[in-house]
Order: C-alpha cells, then structure tokens, then sequence
C-alpha cells in the first residue's frame, strides 16, 4: 500500500453516497428522474415482500421524493426503457445495457437446470420447455396463471408449478423477457417481440461481462475492495481481486487506501476530481430518507459495516422469536451517515402508518435537526403509502417518539 493515495473514511462514506443519488435529490420527480436514477446506481433490485410498498419503488422514493409510482411502471412497458433480468438479483436494467447481459443468458442454456429446477418440471422437463414456448409463440404474452397445475398434488407455497418453473427458467436463458407487469404478476413474451428494435444482436463475452460489471461496479459504488465489488453485480471473489489487479495494471482503475480498511480499494480513476471536491467540503449531503432492505447501497453489509460502522441484517429471514428489530427494518440516512433504524407496517385498509418500533444508533445525540429530518422522512413516508394517520407505537430511545410528535408528524 505504500505510495498509494490514502481517503479518509468521511470521504469514502461521502463518495459511495454521491454516487448513489443520496446526497440530494434532483429538482423534479418525473419519468426522466427515475431513468437517469436507475442509469445512475445501474440496477433496480425486485422484491415480493410488500408489508409496505415494494422495494423498488422505495429506492427511488429515497432518491427522487414523491413520484407517480405509474412513471416507475412505464419504463419497464410501454416505455421499454428498461427490462427485467438476474444482476445482483432479479432486477429492473437499462436496456441499453442488455448488450451486456446477453452472454450470461447464454451461459444459462449450456449449463444443465438445477436439481430442483428438474424436479419441478416433472417427468419430462424439455417436454414441458417445448410446450410453455409454444404457448407464448402462439398466444403473445402469458402469465403463470394462464397455464394448469398438472400435477396430482401440491407442495408447499414455494413449489411452483411445472409451467411457472419452465417461465422462470426460459426468463434466465433469455428466450422469453418480462413484456409487462399487472399488479406483480409477471407477463412472459418471446425476447425478440419484448425488446426494442434499437437492442440488436450481442457480439459480448462472459469476459467482456465480468470486465464491464467489474468496472462499472468501482464506478458506481465510489471507492470498493474486491469483496464490495464482486457483491454488486454477483461476480466470483477470487476472479475480481485477479481482475482488479490487471486494471489496475492498465491504468482503469486506481489503487487507494481508506482509513480502517485492512484490504485494498479501487477508484475510477476519473472520479479523482470529485474526491478532491469532497475532501474540499462540496457535495454535503443534506438528505434524510428511510432505505429500503434491499437498497443497493446496503446491498452488501460487510460494506455497510466498513462504510457506516452500522451493524445491519434483514431479519425477515430470522424467526420472529430471535429478531432484535423487526420484520421489515428501514434503516434512518440522515446527512450521509446511518442513524438509525425502524420496522414499519402499512394498514391499507384503515390508511394508517405503523412503525412498530424505531431505534436510533446508541450514543447518537438527538439534536433538533435530527428529529426535525427524520420526522420529515416519516411523513413523506406515509404519505407515499396514502396512509392518513402515523403511529409510532415504540421507540429507544423513549422520548424518540414524543420529540418526533412535537415535530410534526401529522399528516
């Protein structure tokens, strides 16, 4: 590490934020915003849970304000801005960058379906792919749904049906795309009919793949070691760090050191400029919002315990017996830094808010400016969710609750 440049972790911290629209926000929430969001942070994770609104529509909450969840929508179809495929999950994408992932569809087709993948198809898995593809050729696009459970038994919730598994499955090989969603019901066409005509055909590489993720990973996150990175876009540990090495090589990107980190990082080596304006003092952050679970800035949590020094876990998959914060658990971004933490329930049906508990970081000071900012989050929050009414049933600490009252809260 000797004669590498060394960034403060203030800076790191004030980096990764900027370069994820969290900072501040832009001027006006309309379709063209959420785009050049998505464009921004290169990926917009889907989620099935839905105790309030669904993930994606929360990350662009955070970052746009108040929009027309109709906007998001409309990107995906009629738009066809974006389309749905496997990143660092099941994600929203800019189809200008389908290009890219085209090879790891490919990839898809030549590896023999998981164990359970078969098991699912049943008796005769490329029998039931035939007949699934078919059917979408013939009929346009289809959901689960429209296809029978022929099978003489059912299994658990998760065990889906033969034709859903076959839909699942042609989605990942890249035969079939999402053309549309109603409510969360995915609607399944031929590629070829789903994507613009300005897509064309890939000439990319699983190499040239790993290389892009690889650099578009450290360009997006701000500064990262191999482990941020190789998380991002799902890429394998030990090929990143190799990789990294080489671009390091090549001049693509630039070797730093962060105050408290054991392991090397890497800067896009044309974000040099921007460091020396944050180390200057621009580019405060002045935002406070609430972030989704599945937010990609805390996508991966050894990063958040290195960036924020902020312990978190989704503790959804925890049995309820051994959660220590709640179901669904927020965490509170107040001026670039993670504050806090609150596990929310929206009761649609009597238009009310829950927040079931909310906890600020022990040994945090509870200035006027904190509780001002996040009972502005909380309204905004609430009102996103057209709640009428917000009730903080718990908070730590216990005046948490009153203070944010005397701020505002009502709706």
């Amino acid at each position: 590490m000797s004669g590498t440049r060394t960034l403060s972790i203030d800076t790191a911290r004030k980096l990764a934020v900027y370069k994820q629209g969290l900072h501040r926000r832009p001027k006006v929430a309309d379709r063209a915003a959420l785009l050049e969001t998505i464009r921004r942070i290169g990926l917009l994770q889907m989620d099935t849970v839905s105790v309030v609104a669904r993930s994606h529509y929360l990350v662009m909450l955070s970052r746009v304000g108040p929009y027309d969840r109709a906007d998001l929508d409309a990107l995906l179809y009629p738009d066809r801005s974006l389309f749905e495929g496997w990143g660092h999950a099941a994600c929203l994408i800019p189809i200008e960058d389908y290009e890219v992932f085209r090879p790891t569809m490919l990839a898809r087709r030549e590896r023999p379906p998981q164990a359970w993948v078969e098991r699912r198809l049943g008796d005769d898995p490329q029998g039931i792919l035939d007949a699934v593809l078919q059917e979408v050729r013939e009929r346009g696009p289809l959901a689960s749904r429209d296809f029978e459970d022929t099978r003489d038994e059912r299994g658990t919730w998760w065990d889906w049906k033969p034709a859903k598994t076959a839909l699942e499955l042609l989605f990942a090989q890249g035969y079939l795309m999402v053309d549309r969603r109603e409510g969360f019901q995915k609607f399944y066409d031929l590629a070829e009919r789903v994507l613009p005509a300005s897509a064309g055909p890939s000439t990319n590489t699983m190499a040239d793949y790993r290389r892009w993720a690889t650099l578009r990973g450290v360009g997006i996150m701000g500064v990262a070691t191999a482990p941020h990175v190789s998380d991002y876009y799902r890429l394998n540990k030990p090929a990143t760090r190799a990789r990294l090495k080489a671009l390091a090589e090549e001049g693509a990107v630039l070797p730093v050191g962060v105050e408290g980190w054991k392991e090397a990082a890497y800067l896009d080596p044309a974000e040099l400029r921007l460091v020396e304006q944050i180390e200057a003092g621009a580019h405060e952050p002045t935002l406070t919002t609430l972030l989704s679970p599945f937010d990609n800035l805390i996508w991966d949590r050894t990063r958040v315990s290195d960036i924020f020094g902020f312990e978190y876990r989704a503790e959804m998959y925890t049995p309820a017996a051994k959660r220590e914060y709640g179901y669904y658990v927020l965490p509170i971004l107040h001026r670039g830094r993670l504050v806090g933490r609150l596990d929310p329930k929206a009761d649609r049906k009597a238009k009310i808010m829950r927040v079931r508990a909310i906890y600020l970081e022990p040994e945090l000071a509870v200035t006027g400016e904190l509780v001002a900012d996040v009972a502005g989050a909380l309204r905004e929050f609430s009102a996103f969710h057209g709640s009428e009414q917000l009730v903080i049933e718990r908070s730590e600490p216990e005046e948490l609750a009153a203070l944010l009252a005397q701020a505002g809260l009502a709706l």
